[in-house]
């Protein structure tokens, strides 16, 4: 495998990890936000540090999950936005929508890229499949199985839209669960 899809394969590893505990974190503590919030403020101090110091550490971490592109322009980018967008949803919705829009956030962009390292001849589409599934599978945790189908489809087209090449760079770790997320409410607030 090449040295690319290695730490694409680390990257999105981490991507799943970092999810599921922060589900499991919000799901069992108050204080998350604050944690969130102040993991954040952190993150992105380190990231203005990382861009003049190779700081012990964190830039052993940045050399073995960030994008080549990222390292000399803002260090930590989707690590950031994904916290960011954590805590917005957390903020922002029911606590059951939120901890459903971080479980299509964590799927929905991680497991495609993990199908695609397989045998599988149709990678891209039984990527979309498996992702699809997996953020279908672990949002219904957490609220009615037709909200959960609204938040995947809804997060799934939200990362298709921003995968069109010549958009502007915004990023997904935030637009993905704040569009679930909105969907969800809206659906359960109407026509639930």
């Amino acid at each position: 495998m090449k040295k690319e899809g290695l730490l694409e394969l680390g990257r999105k590893s981490l991507h799943i990890i970092t999810g599921i505990v922060i589900m499991i974190l919000a799901s069992s503590f108050s204080w998350i936000n604050y944690f969130l919030f102040y993991l954040l403020i952190a993150g992105i101090v380190l990231s203005l540090l990382s861009l003049r110091f190779k700081i012990p550490l964190i830039y052993t971490m940045l050399k073995n999950f960030e994008r080549e592109r990222f390292l000399k322009t803002f260090p930590g980018k989707g690590a950031l936005f994904f916290v960011a967008g954590c805590l917005l949803v957390l903020k922002l919705f029911d606590l059951q929508i939120a901890l459903a829009s971080i479980a299509i956030l964590t799927f929905v962009d991680s497991v495609p890229p993990l199908v695609k390292i397989t045998n599988i001849k149709a990678k891209r589409t039984a990527g979309i499949i498996a992702g699809a599934i997996c953020s279908f599978l672990a949002a219904s945790i957490f609220v009615p199985v037709a909200v959960a189908i609204i938040g995947t489809t809804a997060g799934i087209i939200a990362e298709a839209i921003l995968l069109k090449p010549n958009h502007y760079e915004v990023d997904d770790n935030l637009i993905v669960p704040l569009v679930s997320g909105t969907l969800m409410m809206l659906f359960l607030r109407y026509f639930m």
